[in-house]
């Protein structure tokens, strides 16, 4: 969803996973991480390897152009958890 809601501000820019994850309120994790590379394969986003700043090779995400043409999601919830207590939960459209 908040790859829609760029898309509607005109920003098409594949976007890091640091990105992402502060955009949702999360902080950058290997969850997140594992997360996007699930929606990777299953064909959500897609992903792209850049040099960054010259610093090093980063992944970059972007919707996947099917996704882009609106059409009707279906949620899952996924509880977050820091120490065992769940802080937030994030939903997966597919």
């Amino acid at each position: 969803m908040q790859f829609s809601i760029w898309y509607r501000n005109g920003d098409t820019e594949p976007k890091t996973m640091n990105r992402i994850a502060k955009a949702l309120g999360l902080v950058p994790s290997p969850h997140v991480r594992d997360l996007l590379l699930e929606m990777v394969e299953a064909g959500d986003l897609t992903v792209e390897w850049r040099d960054q700043s010259g610093r090093y090779t980063t992944r970059f995400y972007l919707l996947a152009e099917k996704r882009i043409i609106t059409e009707k999601f279906s949620r899952r919830h996924i509880s977050l958890k820091k120490r065992g207590v769940v802080v937030g939960q994030l939903d997966m459209f597919s």
